[in-house]
């Protein structure tokens, strides 16, 4: 490992920069200061997300998304159980304004979570007027189901899946708007916050909650199917934020 810098944790990071609730950019900018002027040498573990929510006063799904931009641009990787650890690093290889350059997932999530409910309920409403199309969403939820690479976020058949549903509302403009989201869900930000530690228990559970969403749009109770795609998108914001504040679905979901 790399040589411990001297100092305290308040004085190697020096002064908070302010910020915002999902404002992850200033966080993302300073840390890559930080590493790139040697406070944290390559090999040397970072603060705790919890260590660093507290420091800058923000919250922890906003350090996960500022240290996702750190690793998908190659500065520091994520042992599952360890922490986050600086990268050797070529400083020539390394631009400060690709840090922004990702959509925030936390926003993209956010902007999911109060689209996709609606689409699931108008999508279980039209089901009986397109029987191909619900054969289509069928067979997305039948392909993750036999997935062959279940430990690692299946990212084609997951977005399959959706966009059966948006096809399902017979609403081309609703389907162009939603375009941004789905580009914004292969970025690199996207896909390395996805990929921190995915398991194939993640993947059985996200292929359960998508049986659930199909079943109740094939009943056509759209109001079941629209509860079935909130579970489901809240325990992904769960999972890929690592929150205690989002761990899983409101109790309701339980009663």
């Amino acid at each position: 490992m790399g040589g411990q810098p001297p100092g305290s944790l308040g004085e190697r990071l020096g002064t908070p920069v302010p910020s915002v609730p999902r404002a992850y950019e200033p966080i993302a900018h300073e840390l890559l200061v930080l590493v790139m002027s040697g406070r944290f040498a390559p090999g040397e573990r970072l603060p705790s997300e919890r260590q660093l929510a507290a420091h800058f006063g923000v919250s922890r799904p906003t350090i996960r998304e500022a240290l996702g931009a750190l690793e998908s641009r190659g500065l520091v990787h994520t042992r599952v159980g360890s922490g986050t650890f600086v990268n050797d690093r070529d400083d020539d290889h390394v631009r400060g304004d690709d840090v922004a350059a990702d959509a925030s997932p936390a926003e993209v999530m956010e902007t999911r979570l109060l689209v996709e409910m609606g689409v699931a309920r108008v999508a279980a409403r039209r089901a009986a007027l397109d029987p191909g199309g619900v054969e289509l969403v069928r067979a997305a939820v039948e392909a993750l189901e036999r997935t062959a690479g279940p430990d690692v976020f299946p990212d084609e058949l997951d977005a399959a899946f959706h966009r059966s549903l948006v096809t399902l509302n017979r609403n081309d403009y609703l389907d162009s708007l939603l375009a941004p989201i789905w580009e914004a869900m292969t970025q690199g930000l996207f896909v390395t916050m996805q990929n921190m530690s995915w398991s194939a228990l993640d993947t059985k559970r996200i292929a359960a909650e998508h049986r659930a969403i199909f079943e109740s749009v094939q009943s056509g109770d759209g109001e079941l199917a629209a509860f079935a795609m909130e579970r489901h998108l809240r325990a992904a914001m769960a999972k890929l934020f690592s929150d205690d504040a989002e761990d899983g679905p409101p109790p309701r979901y339980f009663a």
